[in-house]
């Protein structure tokens, strides 16, 4: 794996350096995040503590990533400017794997047989077509209760163009042409 650095822009509103490379990793799949990150602390000579590998992009059909870094002078302000999901990914701490706990051994409870759980018989339930008639009040009572509404009729065809075409200004008329008399 190789990494070819492309730019270093130097970003004083951030105390920090933004820095895009070039990862020519041939024969091998795109390398890790945190493998990236130490080859590129080391050829920039500074703690890895201190970048941050922000984007790594594969190019297509090709061996090689593009990336972008940002390298700030202390870890404290790394912290402190980096967002955290990218502080996350950078953590070397990693998690205790999970192991599930084996399952506790089941203890049978023994039921003395003079006990006897008393079934209760389902309730019954209504027919669905009284369940339908109760749902619903019938139709003249919830057309005494609520007065109907008439909708407007739709306009003509004729009264629709008119509205749609514009109106001229008065005042703006040409007057007619006057006709030579032969």
């Amino acid at each position: 794996m190789k990494i070819k650095i492309e730019e270093k822009h130097e970003n004083s509103l951030l105390k920090r350096q933004d820095i895009t490379f070039l990862v020519e990793h041939t024969g091998t799949a795109t390398p890790p995040r945190l493998d990236v990150r130490d080859k590129l602390a080391a050829q920039m000579n500074c703690q890895t503590n201190q970048l941050y590998v922000i984007k790594l992009q594969g190019l297509f059909g090709q061996s090689s990533t593009r990336g972008l870094a940002h390298l700030y002078a202390s870890k404290e302000e790394a912290l402190a400017q980096e967002q955290n999901h990218i502080i996350k990914r950078h953590s070397t701490e990693e998690a205790p794997p999970a192991v599930p706990a084996p399952p506790a051994p089941k203890e049978e409870v023994e039921v003395a047989p003079e006990e006897k759980i008393e079934e209760k018989p389902p309730k019954k339930e209504k027919p669905p077509e009284e369940a339908k008639e109760e749902a619903k009040p019938p139709k003249e009572e919830k057309a005494a209760e609520e007065p109907v509404k008439e909708e407007p009729k739709p306009a003509k065809k004729e009264e629709k163009k008119a509205e749609a075409a514009p109106k001229k200004k008065k005042g703006t008329k040409k007057p007619p042409k006057e006709k030579d008399a032969p």
